[in-house]
C-alpha cells in the first residue's frame, strides 16, 4: 500500500496520526509532499520534512491520498499546483482519506462534484460556494466514491474507516 500524505502549512496531525501509524506497522512509509518540497510546519509546531512537491508526478502505485485537517490559508487549499496533483491522483483509482479542514482541498479542486461528504459544518457554513456541488452530511465519517471524508471528531474511527476500504489489516 503506497501512501501520499500531504502536508500543508499548519496541518493538524491528530486526526490523521492513527492511519499514518497503521501505514507504519505494515513497514510501509508515507511519501510527504507539501506545496514547493521543501519542510512544513504543523499547527502542533512540529516541522515536517517533506519528500517532494505537489508538482512531481504522482507514485503510478499509490492506493492512499492523505489529507488532514488544519488551520489552513486559502492560498493553501486553493493552490492550483496541488489543485492539480490531486485530480492527477484520482485517476490512479486510488483513496482519497481527507479530515477536517482537508476537504477544503478535495472541494476546491473539483473532486467532490456529486460526492457525499462530512466536515465540520462551520467549514462547510463558511465555504458554502465549494460545496454547492456536493452533499454535505453532518457525521463523523462518510464514505462515497473513493473519497472517505472526516469531520475530524473521531480519529480512531476514520483510521477504522480507512483501512477497512483498503482491504488492509492494522
Amino acid at each position: 500500500m503506497r501512501t501520499v500524505f500531504v502536508a500543508l502549512p499548519y496541518a493538524r496531525l491528530g486526526d490523521v496520526a492513527p492511519i499514518l501509524e497503521g501505514v507504519r506497522r505494515l513497514n510501509r512509509r508515507a511519501r510527504v509532499i507539501t506545496l514547493d518540497g521543501r519542510w512544513c510546519q504543523t499547527a502542533e509546531g512540529l516541522v515536517i520534512r517533506a519528500d517532494g512537491a505537489v508538482e512531481e508526478p504522482v507514485p503510478p502505485d499509490a492506493s492512499l491520498c492523505v489529507i488532514p485537517g488544519g488551520l489552513y490559508e486559502a492560498d493553501s487549499w486553493a493552490d492550483l499546483r496541488l489543485h492539480r496533483y490531486l485530480r492527477r491522483f484520482s485517476t490512479t483509482g486510488g483513496y482519497f482519506a481527507a479530515s477536517g479542514e482537508g476537504v477544503l482541498c478535495l472541494a476546491s479542486a473539483g473532486i467532490l462534484g456529486g460526492l457525499r461528504f462530512t466536515a465540520p459544518a462551520d467549514v462547510v457554513d463558511e465555504h458554502e460556494p465549494l460545496f454547492r456541488h456536493s452533499v454535505f452530511e453532518p457525521g463523523p465519517i462518510v464514505i462515497d466514491g473513493n473519497v472517505i471524508s472526516s469531520d475530524g471528531s473521531n480519529a480512531r474511527a476514520f483510521f477504522q474507516a480507512v483501512f477497512e476500504r483498503l482491504n488492509v489489516g492494522s
